[in-house]
């Protein structure tokens, strides 16, 4: 597989406002011959406009979305710092503190991704954030609002390693957590850029998981991003540098085999490493992207066959501040879902009396797989999230 940490992408427009910022100009002298433009603003229309890549694609949202894994577009800080939360509350979920350095942050093509949906083709193509001092401001006025340690997530809406070659953003932000108090950053990824960050005083401030997959699946559908073996000598790497390290086995793809197959893949990642904690899910989509199914995918016809079963998680509810009604996701029926984590946790517990959690999923589930709900351990939280009060 071609090492993705000499990726580089063929074209980068930048927001005027930060041409002559420091990280902008990293990230310059690391591609050269790149084609550049400056725009005046973070306009999406603007930005579309002034890519000769994206002015030249083929009509059809999903030429737009492959077509802007080219596409970096350099903006400023703005609101790199928010919190995120899901509305319809019958999903166990925890909130937790986003740290958006990058969105739609990578050039991955993974099949399933669900920043294909998000963005569509509004805003289809990668933005990084730069001005590095205004961001470390929004998350020092976050920290010093609370009493108790706080994470960071850099990797809901982006891979937090596969553009470090490029951005140098963990180098950055990784020592500045580092000499925090209170404050935690969670970097979530596929990528195996991490000689790096290897050296960095992070004094286990930096949380680091890897999205895990079967080998076949994942060379099946994460179209781009670094094989199983290659995520799995990352891990160990990071985890030998004194990282904290966790693990995302998450989708868990039914196929034909998949007990044999993910039972292997829990093996070797046990023989490799010692993951602190597991947040296990499965296939699931949004309405619009199930919608989508016959279209929306590159690799042919196997995944849009896999989602035929699938059904809406819930039945239909009006929450608060929407109008429609919404059904969760659509995913397999609640005893084929059950079946699957339940296959797994046994595997997992055969090495290790690690924390697992479900990742979108209904009390229902947790309490069928005998998961603890006040005490949700999952990768993204520093420590754990009383969830049962959400029942």
């Amino acid at each position: 597989m071609t090492n993705t940490n000499h990726w580089k992408p063929a074209e980068i427009i930048i927001n005027k406002e930060v041409q002559y910022d420091p990280a902008t100009i990293n990230f310059l002298n690391h591609c050269p011959n790149v084609p550049v433009r400056l725009i005046q603003s973070s306009a999406a229309k603007e930005i579309v406009q002034a890519s000769e890549i994206l002015q030249n694609t083929d009509s059809g949202m999903l030429n737009s979305i492959m077509a802007g894994k080219r596409v970096v577009f350099i903006a400023p800080a703005a609101q790199a710092v928010d919190e995120f939360s899901i509305s319809d509350d019958r999903f166990i979920c925890p909130h937790f503190e986003r740290l958006k350095l990058a969105s739609n942050g990578c050039f991955y093509m993974c099949d399933w991704c669900y920043l294909k949906l998000t963005y569509r083709a509004q805003r289809p193509f990668i933005t990084i954030r730069v001005q590095y001092d205004k961001i470390k401001a929004q998350i020092k006025k976050r920290l010093d609002r609370s009493s108790t340690p706080v994470i960071f997530n850099s990797g809901e809406m982006a891979d937090s390693l596969s553009m470090e070659h490029l951005t140098g953003a963990m180098r950055e932000f990784i020592p500045w957590f580092g000499q925090s108090n209170n404050g935690y950053l969670y970097l979530l990824t596929k990528s195996d850029n991490v000689d790096g960050i290897l050296d960095l005083p992070h004094n286990g401030h930096a949380v680091i998981a890897w999205s895990m997959n079967n080998e076949a699946v994942s060379r099946r559908f994460e179209i781009g991003a670094p094989g199983f073996d290659q995520r799995l000598e990352a891990a160990y790497k990071v985890q030998q540098a004194g990282y904290p390290l966790r693990i995302r086995l998450d989708p868990i793809v039914p196929f034909t085999g998949w007990e044999a197959a993910y039972a292997d893949t829990v093996a070797m990642i046990f023989k490799k490493l010692s993951p602190e904690r597991i947040t296990l899910g499965t296939l699931r989509f949004e309405k619009g992207f199930y919608t989508m199914r016959k279209s929306i995918f590159r690799t042919g016809t196997e995944l849009p066959a896999m989602m035929e079963d699938m059904i809406p998680m819930f039945e239909p509810k009006v929450f608060e501040g929407s109008e429609k009604p919404k059904v969760g996701k659509y995913s397999y029926p609640e005893e084929k879902r059950i079946e699957i984590f339940d296959f797994i946790i046994r595997e997992i517990r055969k090495y290790s009396d690690c924390p697992v959690a479900l990742c979108k999923e209904s009390a229902f589930v947790w309490d069928q797989v005998d998961l603890d709900l006040s005490r949700c351990q999952c990768v993204c939280q520093l420590d754990y999230a009383d969830m049962a009060n959400m029942i």
